[in-house]
């Protein structure tokens, strides 16, 4: 097993405009109520994507009839994908006992610093952090999406099978996140990659690092990022690369703000899958936002019905037991929840979406 250096710098702020709360409690808090909290950078493309789900799935929800399941509501905060933000937000959760359960944190900088907060006291259910340090943090914390340390070593061993010359290239945030996917990445890869380019995760500044990948003509891009996609996707094909580039899952998207081809991303989920519950997701998103649902809005969604399955007439610990033994197989867009004792998810896995200007096809990893 080889291993590489991954370099890491301290305090790289991801350049977002503080939000605060970024919006406001949805639903009546008339009568009885189901109260959650939520957290993500929710000023972020993603951020934004995700609320819609979890906006989405309250509506639902609250829409049940013959039940007597309270009416839900979600207190929103936007933690930039800062750790120490994070945290605060965290703190603030916990010291509010109406809060049941926590949706988020979305990115895993942020979760990985607000779970000792939540250890022992309040149950938080991430719809999309993927650092392997997650695994097994604490017993208050569960998450949806698996680990990357399978899906990074899997997409490393993709990577050499499918290059002509076996000239990879890396470029990725340096953030938790970042370092997460990219180590099991080049462990599956076994060679060295002929660049290995950590980047600030806003995106800014990058130029040094693109003429660096252009440099070595890479016949293969490996990209990890969020909110730096865009950036990232423009400046490599503006400096020449025009070759295939493989993105991890904070690529989600990154078609509906740019023209993306010949790029493969790994997601948990796609608007084009077939399952009947998926396909209702895909059909109501489309009908309250007019767009369709990203992997973000996917997981949000599934994570905001799970949590309030758990949470409705349960305590604190009650919530975090009930998810322990969830075995539910119904009604999420992302397909069944259920979680190991570590707190990942079981039974799920990436695939590959590739986009190619208008062309979409979304199937297995091989």
């Amino acid at each position: 097993m080889l291993r590489f250096s991954i370099r890491c710098t301290i305090g790289v702020a991801c350049g977002l405009a503080a939000a605060g709360c970024a919006r406001s409690t949805l639903a009546s808090t008339a009568g009885d109520e189901l109260r959650l909290g939520a957290a993500g950078a929710f000023s972020t493309g993603y951020g934004d994507m995700a609320h819609k789900g979890i906006e989405l799935a309250v509506e639902q929800l609250n829409q049940r009839t013959g039940t007597s399941a309270p009416r839900v509501t979600v207190v929103f905060r936007d933690d930039e994908a800062d750790g120490g933000r994070a945290v605060d937000i965290a703190r603030e959760f916990v010291a509010d006992a109406s809060i049941r359960g926590v949706i988020g944190h979305l990115s895993s900088t942020a979760m990985v610093a607000a779970a000792r907060v939540y250890d022992g006291d309040l149950v938080a259910l991430s719809p999309s952090a993927t650092s392997p340090d997650l695994s097994g943090i604490s017993r208050w914390l569960f998450r949806l999406n698996p680990s990357d340390s399978m899906t990074g070593r899997k997409l490393g061993e993709l990577a050499r099978r499918t290059t002509r010359s076996q000239r990879v290239a890396v470029i990725y945030d340096n953030t938790s996140y970042g370092r997460g996917l990219v180590e099991p990445f080049l462990d599956g890869l076994g060679i060295a990659p002929v660049a290995l380019e950590p980047i600030d995760p806003s995106g800014d500044n990058i130029a040094v690092n693109i003429a660096a990948i252009a440099k070595q003509n890479p016949d293969l891009v490996f990209a990890v990022g969020t909110v730096s996609g865009p950036p990232v996707l423009a400046a490599l094909r503006a400096s020449g690369v025009t070759a295939p580039i493989l993105a991890g899952d904070g690529w989600s998207g990154i078609e509906s703000s740019m023209t993306v081809r010949n790029v493969s991303i790994a997601l948990p989920f796609a608007s084009s899958e077939e399952r009947d519950d998926a396909k209702r997701f895909v059909a109501a998103f489309r009908a309250r936002y007019k767009v369709d649902p990203d992997a973000y809005a996917a997981l949000s969604y599934d994570a905001t019905i799970a949590l309030a399955r758990a949470a409705t007439g349960r305590t604190r610990a009650g919530t975090r037991e009930a998810l322990e033994t969830m075995r539910d197989i119904a009604g999420y867009a992302t397909g069944a929840v259920r979680f190991s004792r570590t707190g990942d998810p079981i039974g799920r896995s990436m695939h590959l979406l590739r986009i190619d200007g208008a062309e979409r096809t979304f199937g297995a990893m091989q």
